[in-house]
């Protein structure tokens, strides 16, 4: 029995890890929740810290009020202490970090320690389609 026959399938019943060699799949995360209101951007964070240490490419987008977890000065984020575990560890691992242009919440990011990548809307189009896994948070 040939491995292939039990890789994952996409929408149009191609199989998406196809010829990657020793790459598993390519996951972006795009957290879009309001980290001072909501737990799950930094479950986000942790989980893609995880996921980062095995064979996988992880991105992450970070749209609409998220991109306060990348600031120094938020001390009011819900679940801060797994940000400021998992947050280092991620960039340490070289998972990168995305920030929609639009995003009311990049106007915090002027006194990030952290390296981020400032795109539009049509770049955060081309990074959620080039995953073969989204998730959202």
């Amino acid at each position: 029995m040939s491995v292939t026959g039990l890789l994952p399938l996409d929408r149009g019943g191609h199989q998406i890890r196809g010829d990657m060699g020793d790459m598993g799949p390519k996951i972006v995360f795009l957290i879009r929740s309001n980290p001072c209101e909501s737990h799950r951007p930094a479950e986000a964070i942790r989980i893609a810290a995880g996921l980062g240490v095995g064979k996988n490419p992880v991105k992450i987008l970070l749209s609409g009020e998220a991109p306060r977890v990348l600031s120094s000065e938020e001390e009011d984020l819900i679940d801060i202490e797994i940000i400021e575990k998992f947050l280092p560890l991620a960039e340490e691992m070289g998972i990168p970090f995305y920030v929609d242009g639009d995003s009311p919440g990049q106007a915090a990011l002027k006194s990030s320690p952290y390296n981020f990548h400032m795109i539009g809307a049509e770049e955060s189009s081309e990074l959620l389609a080039g995953g073969h896994y989204v998730l959202v948070f």
